[in-house]
Parts: C-alpha cells; structure tokens; sequence
C-alpha cells in the first residue's frame, strides 16, 4: 500500500451501508467451498520466520513488490531473502506488482547537483514490464499467483486511467505463464473523489479486453474497519469471476496528524474487524475465494500504519487469537510442536502468552492464563492521528 493511499485512508468519512446492487483452493482450507483460503500480507521477513504464524497452519501470504524491483540491487536482494524464506516454508505466494520505488537523478538546467526523480508516477511499457516479469519467473518459477498492479483505481497510483496499459499487462501475462493465477486489477475501496469508481474502471477494462477475466483483487480497509459490506458487494455484482481481498485488515493504529476517520482505532476494535473480515466478508460469495490479513507484526508504538497481528512488544493481539480460533473452528489444526502460542494448543483466550522472538521458539505460556497485550496502546480510538508512510510498498 503506498503512502499516499493511506493518507486517503485516513481521511475518508464513515462509510453508509447503502443499498446495493445485486481457483484452485487447498480442501483443507475451503472444505465444501464453505470458507476462503486465508493468507497473511507483510513484506517483512518477519513472519516468515516466527513460530506463532508456522503453528497457526496458514500456507498463503502476500507480497508487494515494486515491478521493477530485481533491476535495483537492494530491492533484488530483500525480494530473494523473502522469497527464499516463504519457499522453504513451503508457501503459496500471491505477488501484488506494485509501481517503482526507483529514482533516477537528472541533470537540470540551473542547477549545480543531478536532481532526484521519484519513478512511482511513470508507467513502465508493456516490453518493460513483461521483460521484468519472465526475469522473476525464471528466478521464483514456483510463484503462481500475481496482481496485475496494486489499487489499480487509486488516484495515488499511476495505474487510475491506465486501463489500456493494465489491459495489456494483463493479456501479455497470461500468455506468458498459463498455469498462474492473475488478478486482473486489484482495487481499493474508495468514494470517488479519490479514485475512480470500480464500475467505470472495469467497464472500461473489460470493454478493451472484449470479455470478462476470471479473478479480481480487493483491498477493502474502508468496508472491513467501518464493519459494513457495501464496497465488496458491488464488486461482486460488476464481475462474474473470482474475488479475492488481497490486502485487509483492523487498523489499530496510524500517525499522520489527520483526524477521526470515523471508527475506532485501537487493538479491541482491530480483532472484531479481523473477525468481521473473516467470518463476514469472507463469506458473502463462494467467489470470495481468499482472504489476506494485512500485517503480521507492528515495529514500533510510532508506525505511521498498524494493522499488525503481533504488538510491537512481541506479544500477540486479540486478532492473532481471532485469527487463531477461525481457523480452529474451520478445521485447520495448529501445529502446537511449532509453537504452544496459538490460544487453540493451549484453551487460553486472548492470545495470552509471552512474547516470542522473531527466529527463537516460542515463550511459555503465562500460568495464570491472563490475556497477552492488545497492542501498542489500545487506546488510540478517537485520537485520529493517522498514517500514511508506513509502505508496505
């Protein structure tokens, strides 16, 4: 998610629930179709490497990734150890393509120094961007699943009026890799005034395709943290494929001086968020095929966006144990040899635990079966002091 998107975020008023307009998955996740894959979205290491998440039996993550990013050395070498971790645990990956975090320095006239030009405007040609997509199959031939281009719609994306280009991004990457899954655009979930209303940008889309793909991408903070339907519903009736939420989430916290967005902000209110998303959103459609939890683990008690599982204190949230029980109640075991953190291996409720290090096992469970932290403080609710740097691009 980038910067600006989530200073929109931010900003936006209550959603109403208005009236609306009418894959492949693993059984052991979507047992008779009744529930979505689950997966987990952080472009950190850190999940990859913490037994709280390897115990809780989920086999699907997310990363976003500049297009360009193997063409840029420091890029390159965080998408290989990321990828290389996510493989050795075995995991599915869905690969959001994001703009590039690139920039270039330009000689200027009247200017002594080469001045700095941030990329993340430029639209990369279809020869570019295909030319940097066989580069990482060849290298992650193992990756399957991709978005076209990261909340396609935004006014904060290059991407908003670029119809044609995604268009072509889309057929090219289709011919290229048969057996992946592409979502043809993934949308985020904002009025009008900050980004192109879904029906416009997809009639557009499908009028230039000439039929209608089979998977799309939603980032649906505005419905899933107002605990209403209204965005993802309309997305269901405008295509006939898949959806699946590609980036969602209970926002505990953000910091960029803007005000109430209308919804609590705060660790309690995050977990029936994340309940909502799970057991509400995820079950609207068997075409709500999966479901990404937006982050694993907050860094400090200041980062500007915070929708993190893990506390920045290393102790689960109330969502972790949300996420935990769903799953639970879905079938999908725990694997307590892992870790005994889950809540589910040990009949405590709350994530009451220690905390775990990021590579080490995990902490004992706490004797008196007291909950663990809910957060970086819990009480950020009403304050309304936002975020919109913390990039998971």
């Amino acid at each position: 998610m980038s910067r600006i998107t989530r200073l929109l975020l931010c900003m936006l008023l209550p959603a109403l629930a208005l009236p609306l307009l009418s894959a492949a998955a693993a059984p052991s996740h979507r047992a008779a179709a009744a529930h979505p894959i689950i997966g987990i979205g952080d472009d950190k290491p850190d999940v990859l490497r913490d037994p709280r998440f390897l115990a809780l039996g989920v086999r699907t993550v997310r990363y976003d990734m500049a297009w360009d990013a193997l063409a840029v050395p420091a890029q390159r070498a965080q998408v290989v150890r990321w990828m290389t971790l996510a493989h050795a645990d075995g995991l599915s990956v869905l690969v959001t393509i994001d703009h590039s975090r690139r920039v270039i320095y330009k000689h200027v006239k009247g200017k002594r120094k080469p001045q700095p030009f941030g990329q993340s405007r430029v639209m990369p040609t279809t020869a570019a961007y295909m030319s940097a997509f066989r580069a990482f199959r060849a290298r992650f031939p193992w990756v399957k699943d991709f978005a076209t281009w990261d909340e396609t719609n935004c006014y904060c994306e290059v991407s908003y009026n670029q119809e044609k280009a995604i268009a072509g991004f889309y057929d090219a990457m289709r011919g290229a890799c048969s057996s992946c899954t592409i979502l043809a655009a993934e949308f985020l979930d904002v009025p009008k005034h900050y980004g192109v209303p879904m029906a416009t940008w997809i009639s557009q889309f499908v009028k230039i395709l000439h039929f209608q793909p089979k998977y799309w991408g939603l980032n649906d903070y505005e419905d899933a943290n107002h605990l209403v339907s209204t965005s993802t519903r309309l997305l269901l009736s405008l295509v006939r494929g898949n959806v699946w939420l590609a980036e969602t989430g209970g926002i505990v916290n953000r910091h960029n001086g803007t005000h109430n967005p209308g919804f609590p902000q705060n660790a309690a209110h995050a977990a029936l968020v994340d309940s909502y998303v799970l057991n509400t959103l995820g079950s609207l459609s068997p075409r709500v095929q999966r479901v990404y939890l937006y982050e694993w683990d907050a860094q400090t008690p200041l980062d500007s966006w915070d929708t993190a599982l893990i506390s920045y204190t290393g102790a689960p949230r109330k969502g972790y144990a949300v996420l935990a029980k769903t799953l639970l109640s879905w079938g999908i075991q725990p694997n307590c040899a892992i870790s005994r953190v889950p809540p589910t291996c040990t009949g405590l409720g709350g994530g009451a635990t220690g905390r775990t290090g990021s590579t080490g096992t995990s902490a004992a469970t706490g004797t008196t079966g007291t909950t663990g932290a809910t957060g970086s403080s819990g009480t950020t609710g009403t304050t309304g002091t936002t975020g919109s740097t913390g990039a998971t691009s």
